[in-house]
């Protein structure tokens, strides 16, 4: 795990001072090549190949450097880099569909060639003549902040995330997931579906628990120890029950506010597989200290609220590896409103046209009108698990006069289409994997664990479980997730399998409230200009009831905004 930070025609001082600005994602081994006109700088994390994994990497004519673990290196060579290596010089551009891993990875051999794991579990940025494991860095090398990326900011508001290729600045694009960059953008790899026939549930659960096994014990490769972090649900207490030796564990909670607090399913879990288990607490001045440390280090908005206690949870675990649960939630449709989706899917209601032009007669600012809008205009439902700002409110706050920095705002659609290819529950999966994990949890683990250089692993974001999950038929897949818990039961306590799901949440609304923070979007706008300002004061003053997640994501934004351009 490090950084990894390239660039054309670039001074070696000015080179060095943006590779110095994510060296907290590894400052055991720091090194600088130039080759022709181009530099490759790396500042290593060391986790694996202690002695082996000098970066960058030149050898006739070809230089690499990459970021990440490859976890089925050992069949090709010795270490990581040497693999990356013989196997582009074997197959060139399609060497990237051998590697099971995780990563981003740069090759200059005569041209610049940029990849990127099939699920995006490593970030990689890129600009005409730069790319880096964060923005920052390529800012620095620009000597200038660009613009703000109109198209980019719409699906912030809407997916918690610009989607790649976008970035929130213009100019500067992050790699697609599954993607290889060599002027143009070209996808090696996407999630299909080809219907296993003739598979019973019983045989599908044996299936899942074998490949999560070895998705677990491939991702045990270090020489350094791993942990596993615990949060008292059944995914993260089924990985640290499954991996094969004793471990430490780490929850986060909030004294005080039992409703929001899971530490104490932790500690059933932790008691139960005899770990050593480790309590963090979170405060309000907590949530305050990592906020502004948070939008110093995050590059651009992305508002998942859940980025200030990873933070909080991460610079308090002394290892550099944990594992963590991402995935099991889409993988097995564990969320609620996957539930309620299905439903609009599989129902078959007359007079929809009718119903239609009601709706429109009878707007209401809430998402379930939006949802019912959809259902009867026949247009698929479902944008995504954590949609906050749907389109007409994405039009109606974006819809202002005001300029920033001389561009005018306007109104822009998002295309949501193309990330609802099945037409079947798998479309959920398919949407989220992309947009809702892709874009936001993933980079939860990576940016919150590596300012703190640790490295955070995914096991049920494992390629052979994926594609084995996504070509069930959906009756064995079934719902709520009925097929890991069938797993999980012969593992951990039942109590932990079958209490209700409860949804990550923390006291953040309450205490952004309590200091009368909610009135800064609005100070903000003042100076920006970028949203429809009476909208906003709507939004402000319902106090949240309403507009919950919509206030955390102006919130968020007018912070970032604040930081970055005033």
């Amino acid at each position: 795990m490090c950084a990894i930070l390239g660039a054309f025609d670039t001074s070696i001082d000015k080179f060095r001072n943006s590779l110095n600005l994510l060296l907290h994602r590894g400052d055991n081994d720091i090194n600088i090549k130039t080759f022709e006109n181009i530099n490759f700088g790396f500042s290593h994390l060391a986790i694996e190949n202690l002695d082996q994994n000098t970066q960058p990497f030149l050898k006739d004519g070809i230089m690499i450097v990459f970021n990440g673990e490859i976890y089925n290196y050992k069949e090709y060579a010795d270490s990581e880099i040497e693999a990356i290596y013989r196997l582009y010089l074997k197959y060139g551009v399609e060497f990237v569909k051998k590697l099971d891993g995780m990563f981003a990875i740069a090759i200059y051999d005569k041209k610049l060639y940029l990849f990127r794991d099939i699920f995006g579990k490593k970030p990689l940025y890129f600009s005409d003549k730069y790319f880096a494991s964060e923005i920052k860095a390529i800012i620095l090398l620009l000597g200038y902040t660009p613009e703000i990326n109109f198209s980019a900011l719409a699906e912030y508001l809407s997916l918690n995330s610009s989607i790649a290729p976008n970035t929130i600045y213009q100019g500067i694009y992050k790699l697609p997931a599954g993607c290889y960059y060599d002027g143009e953008i070209h996808k090696y790899y996407d999630f299909k579906r080809e219907e296993i026939k003739d598979i019973t549930e019983s045989e599908a659960v044996e299936e899942v628990e074998r490949l999560l096994k070895n998705s677990i014990n491939k991702r045990m490769q270090s020489q350094v120890e791993i942990g596993s972090l615990l949060s008292g649900g059944i995914d993260s207490s089924l990985i640290a029950t499954l991996m094969p030796k004793k471990i430490q564990t780490f929850s986060v909670g909030y004294d005080g506010y039992e409703s929001y607090d899971e530490r104490k399913y932790a500690k059933i879990v932790a008691n139960s597989i005899n770990s050593e288990h480790n309590e963090i607490n979170m405060t309000k001045s907590d949530f305050f200290e990592n906020l502004e440390k948070v939008v110093n280090i995050i590059d651009e908005p992305i508002a998942d609220s859940a980025y200030i206690p990873a933070f909080h949870l991460a610079k308090n675990i002394p290892l550099k590896v944990v594992m963590s649960g991402e995935g099991s939630d889409e993988l097995f449709l564990g969320y609620r409103r996957y539930e309620e989706f299905i439903e609009f899917n599989n129902s078959n209601l007359p007079n929809k046209m009718w119903l239609s032009r009601y709706m429109q007669r009878n707007y209401e600012d809430i998402k379930e009108w939006e949802v019912f809008r959809r259902y009867f205009s026949n247009e698929p439902v479902f944008r995504g698990i954590n949609e906050v700002f749907f389109q007409r409110q994405i039009d109606r706050v974006l819809k202002t006069k005001g300029k920033s920095k001389g561009k005018k705002s306007g109104i822009i659609d998002i295309d949501y289409q193309r990330f609802l290819p099945f037409n079947n529950s798998f479309d959920f999966t398919y949407f989220d994997l992309k947009v809702w994990l892709g874009e936001v949890l993933l980079m939860k683990l990576d940016k919150m664990f590596m300012a703190h250089s640790i490295e955070a692993r995914s096991p049920f974001l494992d390629k052979e479980l994926v594609e084995f999950v996504f070509n069930l038929p959906e009756n064995i897949r079934g719902r709520k997730k009925s097929l890991i818990k069938k797993v999980a039961l012969k593992h951990i306590p039942e109590v932990i399998v079958n209490r209700r799901k409860k949804g990550f949440a923390y006291p953040f609304l309450e205490w952004l409230k309590e200091e009368n923070e909610f009135s800064y979007i609005l100070t903000i706008n003042q100076k920006t200009k970028l949203f429809n300002e009476n909208y906003l004061k709507d939004i402000v003053k319902s106090g949240h009831k309403r507009y919950k997640q919509h206030i955390w994501t102006l919130y968020f934004f007018s912070r970032w905004v604040d930081k970055n351009y005033l």
